[in-house]
C-alpha cells in the first residue's frame, strides 16, 4: 500500500496566509470594539490610546494569524485527500464547526477566569461579546479563504488562438 503525497501549492499557502491576516484583523478590531462597549457599559470615562489601539489590533492580527494559518493547512490538507475531502463541508459549514470547536476550548476559560476584565460593566454580556468574537473570526477566516481562492489568479495556462492566416 502506497502513501499519498499531497502537495500544497504556493498559491494555496499565499492564500491560507492572506485569510488568516484577514481573520486577524477582524478579531483585532472587533476586539477593540468590545472593549469600548465594556468600558461604555461599566460608566467608565472613555480612554483611547493609539499605543494601545494597536497594541490590540497587533495582538489579534498575530494569534490570528496564527491560529488561522494551522486551521486552514489543515483544512486544505484533508481537503486534498480523496478519502476525507468529500466529507468537509463548504466556508460557512467549516466556520461554524470551528467557531464551535473555539467555544469549547475557550468558554470552561471564559467561565472560571474572574480577571478584572470581566468583572467591569456587564459580566455576563462581556462573556458573550468575546464569545460572538470567536464565532465572527473563525466566519471571518473560512469566507476570507473562500473569497481569496476565487479570486486570486491561478497559474496562467496557454491561450489558443486561431488566427486565420491569407495564403497565396
Amino acid at each position: 500500500m502506497q502513501q499519498e503525497t499531497i502537495v500544497i501549492s504556493e498559491r494555496t499557502m499565499g492564500v491560507v496566509a492572506l485569510a488568516s491576516l484577514t481573520a486577524g484583523v477582524v478579531a483585532g478590531v472587533g476586539a477593540r470594539i468590545i472593549m469600548r462597549i465594556i468600558a461604555l457599559t461599566s460608566h467608565q470615562p472613555p480612554g483611547f490610546s493609539i499605543a494601545g489601539t494597536l497594541n490590540i489590533l497587533f495582538s489579534g492580527i498575530t494569534l490570528g494569524f496564527i491560529i488561522g494559518f494551522i486551521v486552514s493547512m489543515i483544512t486544505t490538507v484533508l481537503s486534498a485527500s480523496p478519502k476525507v475531502g468529500k466529507y468537509i463541508p463548504g466556508p460557512i459549514g467549516r466556520g461554524l464547526i470551528f467557531a464551535l470547536l473555539l467555544l469549547l476550548l475557550v468558554l470552561p476559560l471564559f467561565i472560571t477566569v474572574n480577571a478584572n476584565d470581566f468583572t467591569l460593566g456587564i459580566p455576563l454580556l462581556d462573556k458573550f461579546l468575546f464569545g460572538a468574537l470567536f464565532v465572527i473570526y473563525a466566519l471571518s477566516l473560512t469566507l476570507a479563504e473562500k473569497a481569496f481562492d476565487h479570486y486570486l489568479p491561478r497559474k496562467p495556462t496557454a491561450a489558443k488562438t486561431d488566427i486565420p492566416t491569407s495564403s497565396p
